[in-house]
């Protein structure tokens, strides 16, 4: 009897074991990460989900029914809409933690959580309801909305005329009281009413002090002299502006409300005005050409010689220019030197050769600048640095190239020579008094013979004219 009492003990201790172990791997292969509870939040059901899905599905749904949820302020006699939504929140992840407890313990109870999962036939549902979790948005939702501006306060102004400072000073009116507004829309929420319209409690509101030294620091200049910039662009002048802080605070203080009090300005005019920067002589570049050539040493110099008679020349309105006259004898004792030259439509050796280049990029400056040519000569032979009718030939006691200042202005010529480049570049300089742009042809007659045209257009690409400027004809 005893034997069977022990074996019966022990199957039962077998089938205990056995029992365990299976609860216990059942446990084991209960572990996930998603929530087991029949849950329903706000219509959604959580069963299911991670707990950052169940997080989103419900913070999405918050978001869709409450994101355009606006209130009516009325101040006033004005009604202003108030965004909600910013200050609203929801207590989601407390109760999604909640929700998820179930199943995720000890593994040891996972099995009894199904258990009692698969035994419960009912399903929870929760209702959540925003709360103003984020009440410091309200102070600049209330500024987006413009609350302030139904206030009948009048602010101080200030307007500066040519001599004086004129104040007005503002008036007390009623505006919102924020905090009491704050309070109401706060009340309002607790009690799920979105839709209410509030009247926004208000209060006396004088005007803003105004700051005159911040106006001052605002509106003080000192006097600039006009100038000329770096591309001889103008620099206007500016003229100084300046009040008595002090006594203008003192007349403010004692006005009252709604009055006007001027304030006499001190005025600095520059030294300099932008008038006479701009009545100065070489203002504008007028015309610039740049021809390309150097050739040999003693070429060079004759080039560099001739560039440093011409840079600098200056023209009265109506007086001519005359290259001769400038350059004066090229001779060895004034530093010229043998290089080639054009005789007869024949290359040849003499000394000053080479400065007709000179003498044909003035030519093509001068056209540009659209000024009046009195003589001009091609060479017998064609040259290599221009095309053909926009040579300037020039010889001592015969051959000159001139032209005339025709222009209101004095007139500057400046040249130079790149060695490097070996360009020759002369611009000149004036007053511009129009926009017109120049454009230079030519036309020819058979292969040897051309003329040579300007034509002038206006701002708007209007010709105004085309005159014939040059004739050449040159050597086959």
């Amino acid at each position: 009897m005893k034997k069977q009492v022990k074996n019966g003990v022990i199957k039962v201790l077998i089938l205990v074991l056995i029992l365990a172990g299976a609860y216990g791997l059942w446990c084991h292969f209960l572990t996930d990460n998603v929530i087991w509870k029949k849950l329903k939040i706000n219509g959604i059901a959580i069963q299911g989900m991670t707990k950052e899905e169940a997080i989103d599905a419900i913070s999405k749904d918050f978001q869709e029914k409450y994101e355009n949820t606006q209130m009516t302020i009325t101040l006033n006699g004005k009604n202003f809409k108030v965004s909600i939504y910013p200050v609203l929140g929801l207590d989601v992840k407390s109760i999604v933690e909640s929700a998820y407890a179930l199943g995720h313990g000890a593994w040891f109870t996972h099995g009894t959580d199904r258990i009692e999962l698969m035994n419960s036939k009912t399903k929870e549902e929760v209702t959540l309801m925003p709360e103003a979790r984020n009440k410091d948005e309200l102070d600049k939702l209330l500024e987006d909305a413009g609350i302030s501006k139904g206030s009948t306060t009048i602010q101080t102004s200030c307007e500066l005329t040519d001599t004086e400072l004129v104040i007005t000073k503002g008036k007390t009116g009623i505006g919102p009281d924020m905090d009491a507004l704050k309070e109401a829309i706060l009340k309002a929420i607790s009690i799920e009413d979105y839709e209410a319209v509030i009247e926004c409690p208000t209060m006396k509101t004088p005007p803003e002090e105004l700051d005159l030294e911040a106006y001052y620091e605002k509106v003080h200049t000192d006097a600039t002299d006009a100038s000329l910039g770096e591309n001889n662009e103008i620099i206007p002048a500016v003229t100084g502006i300046s009040f008595d802080v002090k006594s203008a605070a003192k007349k403010l203080e004692k006005a009252k409300e709604g009055a006007k009090i001027t304030i006499p300005l001190e005025i600095t005019l520059p030294e300099v005005s932008t008038e006479e920067i701009e009545a100065l002589p070489y203002l504008n570049l007028l015309g610039t050409y740049t021809t390309y050539g150097g050739g040999t040493e003693n070429r060079v110099a004759n080039l560099k010689l001739a560039v440093e008679a011409c840079d600098g020349m200056e023209l009265q309105p109506g007086q001519i220019f005359s290259y001769n006259d400038t350059l004066g004898p090229r001779t060895e004792e004034r530093g010229y030197r043998e290089a080639t030259v054009i005789v007869g439509g024949e290359h040849a050796q003499d000394i000053g050769g080479g400065i007709c280049q000179i003498s044909t990029t003035l030519f093509m400056a001068c056209l540009q600048s659209d000024l009046t040519i009195v003589e001009r000569h091609n060479h017998a032979a064609r040259i290599d640095y221009v095309e053909d009718g926009l040579d300037a030939a020039v010889v001592w006691g015969g051959q000159d190239f001139r032209f005339q200042n025709n222009t209101a202005y004095p007139i500057k010529i400046e040249a130079s020579y790149d060695e490097k480049e070996e360009a020759v570049t002369v611009s000149i300089y004036g007053t511009q008094t129009d926009n017109n742009t120049v454009e230079i042809t030519t036309e020819h007659s058979d292969p040897n013979t051309c003329k040579t045209y300007r034509s002038v257009y206006d701002e708007n690409g209007t010709l105004l004219r085309t005159d014939e400027v040059g004739y050449s004809k040159y050597k086959q």
